[in-house]
């Protein structure tokens, strides 16, 4: 009976040890645990402090920029300047528009960053809103000879979501399209219906996309995708509404659609 007993007890001693988390069994034990949560917090906490330094750069640099843009778009309007002046102060307004360009993508990114989703409730008619765009980016396009047309079908129904979200991620899809479009090429925004709500897509001439499934998706071990900066603002936007971004290579032409539903959720 004794020696049945201590059987017993070592049936249960093993059976307690099985069942007992170990790191070195593949469990995670409490000090495992609590390592991962100081991990996320310290996270958190980082990515806070980005955020926050992303958006108080963004606002220190944006006053002066203003005033270099003002200045020059003074200087531009001279008519005693020479030519060789001239041409200086179009080359200082292109790089100061091009800045302004990168602070607006850091403000959107420092925003995402933060949390900031609260969303408004507006009725949008988007065929307005597309021929509202057009002209933010008439110099950029003019620059590269680049013309820009828009389109909007006659049934489109009203949208009920974040006007200025929407905007955005035309404003942004417009101009990536406009920076790899080919000298003297057409950029076409068109806005349609769809069974589960509207379709707005962009179409360029530009070369196509390696990989089209990943659109709007940043390789942080990448450092040659800084161009792709304003695609994953776009992308991130188009989520928040609800809706999808997809792109397509079609023949010698690129085109990127984002689907929203008719009232976001």
């Amino acid at each position: 009976m004794a020696q049945t007993h201590s059987d017993a007890e070592g049936g249960s001693a093993a059976k307690a040890t099985e069942a007992s988390p170990r790191s070195d069994t593949g469990f995670a034990t409490k000090a495992d645990v609590e390592t991962l949560q100081d991990q996320i917090r310290e996270l958190q906490q980082t990515t806070k402090y980005r955020s926050l330094f992303l958006a108080r750069l963004a606002h220190e640099l944006r006053t002066p920029l203003t005033s270099i843009m003002g200045f020059s778009e003074i200087l531009l309007s001279q008519e005693k300047i020479t030519d060789a002046q001239r041409g200086f102060c179009e080359r200082i307004q292109s790089s100061a528009q091009q800045l302004q360009s990168s602070l607006n993508q850091l403000s959107d990114l420092a925003r995402l960053e933060a949390g900031e989703t609260k969303l408004a409730q507006q009725e949008i008619a988007l065929g307005e809103t597309l021929r509202d765009v057009l002209p933010a980016l008439t110099r950029s396009a003019d620059k590269k000879r680049v013309r820009l047309r828009s389109a909007a079908a006659d049934d489109l129904p009203i949208l009920v979501s974040d006007r200025a979200r929407v905007r955005l991620v035309i404003y942004n899809l417009l101009a990536h399209a406009i920076f790899r479009s080919p000298e003297g090429a057409i950029v076409m925004a068109e806005a349609k219906a769809v069974p589960d709500g509207v379709a707005i897509s962009v179409t360029d001439e530009g070369d196509p996309i390696a990989d089209p499934a990943r659109i709007g998706i940043l390789d942080a071990d990448d450092n040659s995708n800084t161009g792709e900066l304003g695609l994953s603002i776009a992308r991130q936007n188009v989520e928040i509404l609800g809706g999808s971004l997809t792109a397509s290579n079609g023949d010698g032409e690129v085109q990127l659609t984002f689907n929203l539903p008719l009232r976001q959720t």
